[in-house]
């Protein structure tokens, strides 16, 4: 047999938000059985841990460093390189997971059982997939402050000045976010040519990515909370 362990509580945009999954204990169980708990413990792992991150991304977006010395500048986008960097690294070994999970699911004889399993590597596999799209908007944000600062002067004695300048005019600042993820917006409102914004405007773009990536939060948590539904009903069988 199995014992699972789940918690179903409103996780906040914090470095280390409570878990919706936590992971399964084997009590007693078949070769089938342990291995489904040993893949689901590390998928399960994974998933948490780039929630815990996605938190620290969240807040990390809320400051002023972005607008503030070279040195501040610079340890902000190195952070949330780095934050960027363990999301990924997190999904490619979560997914490895469900889709062992998935391959184990064959194996089940009970159907119902295969269903289960087969589902909860599907619902797992969702949070981390949208756990891993929120980080490609992330990487892409990161790209875009880069070449920024590649595109400008930066001098002690003056404000930022663009080195190349383009033959079309900047677009006008505005109070809206100039920075979006979606595709939609992206045409809407199309973001300034880079090293042409503010330093003002990088921290507003940077705290419009934070809103934008703690409102999809709630689709990873669902996934979440369903995949622990079907991990339940998983090891109800062992």
């Amino acid at each position: 047999m199995l014992a699972i362990v789940l918690a179903a509580l409103a996780v906040s945009p914090s470095p280390s938000p409570t878990p919706l999954l936590k992971t399964i204990i084997t009590v007693q169980s078949t070769p089938l059985c342990g291995a489904f708990a040993a893949h689901t413990n590390a998928a399960i792992g994974s998933a948490v841990q780039n929630d815990q991150t996605l938190g620290s991304t969240i807040l990390t977006l809320r400051s002023n460093n972005l607008a503030g010395t070279v040195l501040d500048r610079n340890f902000e986008i190195h952070r949330l390189t780095s934050l960027a960097d363990s999301i990924y690294k997190q999904y490619r070994a979560g997914l490895g997971e469900v889709n062992k999970l998935r391959e184990l699911a064959k194996q089940a004889t009970d159907p119902q059982e295969r269903a289960e399993m087969t589902a909860s590597a599907d619902a797992l596999g969702g949070a981390l997939y949208r756990q891993h799209l929120i980080q490609r908007d992330l990487d892409g944000f990161v790209a875009f402050l880069e070449a920024s600062d590649m595109m400008t002067d930066d001098t002690a004695d003056g404000p930022r000045r663009p080195l190349i300048y383009d033959a079309r005019e900047a677009l006008p600042m505005e109070t809206t976010a100039l920075w979006q993820p979606s595709v939609q917006n992206a045409v809407n409102n199309p973001p300034l040519l880079a090293g042409s914004e503010s330093l003002a405007a990088d921290v507003e773009m940077s705290r419009a990515a934070s809103a934008d990536f703690q409102g999809r939060m709630s689709a990873v948590m669902q996934d979440e909370l369903t995949a622990g539904s079907h991990i339940e009903l998983a090891a109800d069988h062992c």
